[in-house]
């Protein structure tokens, strides 16, 4: 069995510079270059998108794609695009449904593209991102960079799932924090959680390790 390590770092609560960070990227734009690669994706996954009644459900890093499908039964009568920046990962499944497009593209240009051009989406998932856990590594975390308000306006529905409490405290944390900066009504929950079954592969690994699993939900309200 291929078991995994529990998250190891030097920071032991929430980061202090977390609140000034999310501050400061909530009043700018973030005018990062669309990666061309990226472009094409969107343009893709438009087209894909277009051939259903029902809004996207996208699956940010999704791996080798096996949270995708799970999405793809709950919401059968959804598309569901699975990104991530490993084609080699995407490669791995070789059969998906007809309601699931597998896609490489970079998150930070995707996430973007989709608010710019207020493509609705009905659920964001967010598994298992790299935690970044050293305390110097704070602005790689996604909630930590200025892509976060972009990323919070994809969808009025988004759900993280980690297996590094502080990752979901600091997540959960700035959401409050850039909601109420942006006068937006929501709802932020954070919580230990058991998945009946793993939808991904990490989260397979985490719970065969004996890892704790959190996730956050957050809920905008208008």
């Amino acid at each position: 069995m291929n078991f995994s390590k529990k998250v190891t770092s030097n920071q032991e609560d929430i980061h202090s510079d977390l609140e000034k960070l999310v501050t400061r990227y909530a009043a700018c734009d973030y005018r990062r270059p669309v990666a061309e690669h990226t472009q094409r994706a969107f343009e893709s996954a438009m087209e894909f998108a277009n051939r259903f009644p029902k809004p996207l459900i996208l699956d940010s890093g999704c791996g080798t794609g096996d949270s995708s499908l799970s999405l793809a039964r709950k919401f059968p009568e959804h598309p569901v695009l699975g990104l991530d920046k490993s084609e080699i990962r995407l490669l791995k499944k070789n059969e998906v449904p007809g309601n699931v497009l597998l896609l490489r593209a970079e998150l930070l240009d995707f996430w973007r593209l989709l608010v710019q051009n207020k493509i609705p989406v009905h659920f964001h998932a967010l598994y298992y991102p790299n935690p970044w856990p050293k305390q110097s590594h704070l602005g790689r975390r996604f909630h930590a960079h200025p892509v976060f308000p972009a990323l919070l306006r994809v969808s009025r529905r988004l759900e993280l799932r980690t297996n590094w409490e502080i990752y979901a405290r600091e997540f959960a944390a700035a959401a409050e924090t850039a909601a109420r900066l942006f006068s937006l009504p929501s709802d932020v929950s954070l919580s230990r959680y058991m998945p009946e079954a793993p939808e991904t592969a990490f989260e397979k690994k985490y719970l065969e390790s004996g890892h704790f699993l959190w996730r956050v939900i957050f809920l905008s309200l208008k």
